[in-house]
């Protein structure tokens, strides 16, 4: 999808469009996100070659990720859920749940 998304406008719009399907509090995070962002910006050049070496990482680990041991660590985890083993990451309103 992202690679259709070729101009500042186009990823606007998607972004947009994301915004008005997702529940008010949501958006609001979202909103947050962005106004980070912007005043924590990458310079132009380092945020390239970081992006870049960061998308080689990624796939060098999925290139070595063995297949079934991936699948048993699936299983092991939706195992955890349904079992009631797990912990909320996040309330009812999108907040972050620390737990001791």
């Amino acid at each position: 999808m992202i690679k259709n998304l070729q101009t500042q406008t186009d990823l606007a719009k998607a972004i947009a469009e994301i915004a008005t399907a997702m529940p008010l509090p949501r958006t609001v995070q979202l909103y947050e996100f962005a106004l980070f962002l912007k005043t924590h910006p990458l310079p132009v050049d380092e945020a390239s070659e970081e992006i870049a070496a960061d998308e080689a990482r990624w796939d060098m680990q999925f290139a070595a990720t063995d297949d079934d041991k991936l699948a048993a660590l699936v299983a092991s985890v939706e195992a955890e859920i349904n079992a009631g083993q797990t912990l909320p990451m996040f309330d009812e309103h999108g907040e972050f749940v620390e737990h001791p």
